[in-house]
C-alpha cells in the first residue's frame, strides 16, 4: 500500500506537468517497466486526467479556492502537503476524510462508475459536510446520501441526492443539476438553498436562500427566486409554491427543530433520523397531537421530556427503542 501511495504521488507530479514526456522520473519509469498491467493502469490514469481536465480548467472554477475549503474542513490533512492535486476524488465517512482516487482501478472504482468523483453519506444519528471538486459545499442532515459527478456527455455537474442538505453551490458556467427519485430535477447556477428529499416522505421541499433555481418534472417547471419555498407532491407529481418561515426549513444547521403545527408522528420521524433510534407510537396517537414552538436539540431524553410536558404522553426508553403512549 505504501508503494502504491508513492507511485501515486509520482503519477500526480507527472500529470500536473501537463504530461510532459521530456521530464525524467526514474521511480515512475521503473514502475512502468515492472509489469505491462502498470502501463495499462498508467494509460487509464492519463485518460481520466485528460477528461476531467477539460472540466476542472474552466475559467470559472478556482481550483485553489476549492482546495483551500477542503483543507480547512478536513483539518487532519497533512499541513506539509500543500500541493494542489486536481484529480477526481471520493469523500466518505462522517468526518469527511479525503481519499485521493489514484492507482485504485483494481478496486473497481473506475471500472464500475467511471464518472463518479465524490460520494458522501450521513448515517442516522450523524451529520456531515462535504466539499465538492467545483468548490460547492453541502451540509448533510442525518440519513442523507449524495453522489457527485461531472457528466461530460451532457456537460453538467450532476448530483444524485436523497435526504436533506443545505447546498452552497459555486458559480460556474457548467450547470449544476440535482436528480432525485420520481424523476424530479433541480437546476442551479450558483446559489444556496435547503433541499429535503427523503425517500420515505410524501413530499420534496425546497427553500431558496439566495440565487435562482428551477424545479423540473417532465413538462412541469417551477422557477424559484430568493426567499421562495416550494413543495413537490410525490403522489400527484405536482409542484407548487408554499409559504412559511424560510429560516425554519434549515434550522437543523443550528441544532434547532421548529415545530409549525407538526404532528407527533412527524416529530418522531425526525428524532429517529437525528438520534438513530426506533420509536414505537401508540396506535392513532401520532396524528392526533400537534406541536408549535422550537426545541433546541440536546439529548433524545431531553426532547422527549419537553414533548411529554407539552402534551398528554409518556415514554419509556430501552436502548435504541423508545415507546410513546398516552398518559
Amino acid at each position: 500500500m505504501e508503494k502504491k501511495k508513492q507511485i501515486g504521488e509520482h503519477i500526480v507530479d507527472h500529470l500536473s506537468e501537463r504530461m510532459n514526456e521530456e521530464i525524467v522520473d526514474p521511480v515512475l519509469d521503473e514502475w512502468l517497466a515492472e509489469d505491462e498491467s502498470n502501463q495499462e493502469d498508467f494509460k487509464r490514469y492519463k485518460e481520466i486526467w485528460k477528461e476531467t481536465g477539460s472540466y476542472l480548467e474552466q475559467e470559472t472554477f478556482n481550483a485553489q479556492y476549492a482546495w483551500d475549503k477542503i483543507y480547512r474542513i478536513n483539518k487532519e490533512r497533512d499541513n506539509k502537503r500543500k500541493r494542489l492535486v486536481n484529480i477526481g476524488y471520493i469523500i466518505s465517512g462522517v468526518a469527511a476524510t479525503l481519499l485521493l482516487v489514484l492507482g485504485f482501478s483494481k478496486m473497481g472504482v473506475f471500472d464500475k462508475q467511471p464518472e463518479m468523483l465524490v460520494r458522501m453519506t450521513a448515517d442516522y444519528g450523524s451529520r456531515s459536510e462535504v466539499v465538492l471538486p467545483d468548490g460547492s459545499v453541502v451540509k448533510l442532515n442525518s440519513g442523507s446520501d449524495i453522489t457527485y459527478s461531472y457528466n461530460a456527455k451532457e456537460n453538467i455537474r450532476e448530483v444524485n441526492f436523497q435526504g436533506e442538505g443545505f447546498f452552497d453551490v459555486s458559480k460556474n458556467k457548467i450547470p449544476f443539476v440535482i436528480k432525485m427519485n420520481n424523476g424530479l430535477r433541480l437546476k442551479v447556477h450558483g446559489t444556496s438553498f435547503n433541499l429535503q428529499a427523503y425517500t420515505d416522505e410524501k413530499t420534496v421541499e425546497a427553500s431558496l436562500v439566495e440565487g435562482c433555481i428551477e424545479l423540473d418534472h417532465g413538462n412541469d417547471k417551477l422557477l424559484m427566486n430568493a426567499g421562495d419555498m416550494a413543495i413537490f407532491d410525490k403522489q400527484t407529481n405536482k409542484m407548487r409554491p408554499t409559504s412559511g418561515v424560510l429560516s425554519h426549513s434549515y434550522s437543523w444547521l443550528e441544532d434547532k427543530l421548529y415545530m409549525d403545527h407538526m404532528s407527533l408522528a412527524s416529530v418522531c420521524k425526525y428524532l429517529e433520523r437525528r438520534y438513530d433510534v426506533t420509536i414505537h407510537l401508540q396506535k392513532d396517537l401520532g396524528n392526533s397531537i400537534h406541536y408549535d414552538g422550537v426545541i433546541q436539540e440536546e439529548t433524545i431524553t431531553d426532547i422527549l421530556g419537553v414533548l411529554s410536558r407539552l402534551s398528554d404522553i409518556s415514554y419509556s426508553v430501552k436502548g435504541k427503542n423508545i415507546s410513546i403512549t398516552s398518559k
